[in-house]
């Protein structure tokens, strides 16, 4: 079966994932000549070309978080397996992939015991190196409400959300400000799930199995990739359910083989569960197109909405040291732009590879793996105020002569800034005993 004869067998599913969007996002290396961006070749079209993107063209596709007219917000859960340069194990056959899933499925099975227990709605689509979580929330409900409340917007960031660009389908309308603070609450959600997977699995490095963290700043770890939370809501999109998934030919070279395909383990509405899939058969689907269809069946392709069960866990939240901790971190005082880069270099209880990136910060201060130790040792050697750490990246950021290539407008600075400060400061304190979740 070829990409296009999968599609035609899961179209229906696929189109229902779409409920809530006006347009879809279509990546890979056949766009390379449409796209604005090489480096991630995606383009933007309506919802009604859903069919011509795949039945015709074979193209991967992805669902924006931000609903038709900020009517929806998406939660885009996203874990995986990292190995550096050695991720394309993964992709090298289906006994190495089984294996190395060894590593992830505990920590899929407390995920999805974190939102059975609570009656939270969700669907778990497994890809080819870990899994996606989701689950839609509809604006105009005391859940979305609940998460409106303890989300955050920087300036820089509404003034973001409230351009509007008829030119660009993604903001055609501007996303609201309501739906922003639910993105932004969302996010924090996300960053409360990670804490609490990184506890319950401390000990695996002990064990020789593969640590917990957010994003990839080890060589070998399961990494919460919490990337969507920080940027515009409007740039953000996740590879649907159903969709291709053509890494093992794009990035390894893979031709000879059929693309490899997402596949849905769990739905599960806050009530009744499916019966889960084995995972080796799941992973057998990932490799047989028509495997994935036949399963594919199953499934109807609407993603669960979010009830008022999750009003419950925001308010575990809301009960933790870490909300506490993001509280205060939003109530601090910012140090003048300008001002916190040019006091940083004046700080003697720094390292040297944490000084050389004030001076050299492209493309060091965009990098999880650089930006951790960055922020520890400002800290908890120089006892700065997270959000003072964050000014120092945000000037870094704004700073022109540093010849940034990202567009600091769709990912605003300070927005950017605030979330890498403050997710690797709540790390480094809850590492060092300092804040309990």
């Amino acid at each position: 079966m070829n990409a296009q004869g999968y599609y035609h067998r899961v179209i229906d599913q696929l189109k229902n994932c779409y409920q809530f969007s006006h347009y879809v996002i279509a990546v890979g290396n056949e766009l390379a000549a449409e796209a604005h961006d090489p480096i991630f070749p995606a383009i933007a079209e309506r919802v009604n070309q859903l069919e011509e993107l795949t039945l015709q063209r074979g193209l991967q596709v992805h669902i924006p978080v931000i609903g038709e007219r900020s009517r929806s917000v998406l939660m885009p859960l996203d874990f995986e397996i990292f190995l550096a340069e050695e991720n394309h194990k993964l992709y090298l056959n289906k006994e190495t992939q089984a294996e190395l899933f060894d590593q992830i499925i505990p920590v899929i099975r407390f995920l999805e015991n974190l939102f059975r227990s609570r009656g939270i709605p969700y669907l778990l689509d497994y890809t080819p190196s870990g899994g996606h979580i989701l689950f839609q929330n509809l604006l105009g409900y005391r859940t979305t409400e609940e998460l409106k409340k303890i989300g955050f917007l920087e300036e820089d960031l509404i003034r973001a959300c409230n351009y509007i660009d008829p030119n660009d389908i993604r903001r055609w309308y501007g996303i609201s400000l309501d739906a922003a603070h639910v993105f932004s609450g969302l996010g924090k959600i996300a960053e409360y799930i990670a804490l609490l997977t990184m506890k319950a699995f401390s000990d695996n490095e002990s064990k020789g199995l593969f640590p917990v963290t957010i994003s990839d700043i080890y060589d070998r770890c399961i990494n919460f990739d919490n990337s969507w939370c920080e940027g515009s809501p409007f740039m953000r999109s996740i590879r649907s359910p159903f969709s291709l998934h053509k890494k093992n030919q794009e990035k390894y070279g893979k031709y000879h083989e059929p693309p490899h395909v997402d596949v849905i383990g769990t739905y599960f509405d806050g009530k009744i569960e499916n019966e889960e899939a084995n995972i080796n058969f799941i992973l057998d689907c990932m490799w047989d197109l028509e495997k994935a269809a036949d399963h594919a069946q199953r499934f109807c392709g609407f993603i669960p909405c979010s009830n008022e069960n999750l009003i419950d866990f925001i308010h575990e939240y809301k009960s933790s040291d870490l909300y506490l901790f993001h509280h205060d971190f939003e109530s601090q005082e910012d140090i003048p732009r300008g001002f916190a880069l040019k006091y940083a270099k004046n700080e003697k209880n720094i390292s040297d590879s944490t000084r050389r990136i004030l001076y050299f910060p492209n493309p060091s201060a965009l990098r999880p793996k650089k930006i951790i130790g960055f922020v520890y040792d400002f800290l908890m050697h120089g006892h700065w105020k997270p959000k003072h750490i964050a000014n120092i990246l945000r000037d870094m950021y704004q700073n022109p002569s540093f010849n940034w290539t990202q567009d600091f407008f769709k990912y605003p600075a300070d927005e950017k800034a605030n979330f890498w400060a403050r997710t690797y400061s709540a790390i480094a304190l809850w590492k060092a005993g300092r804040l309990n979740v």
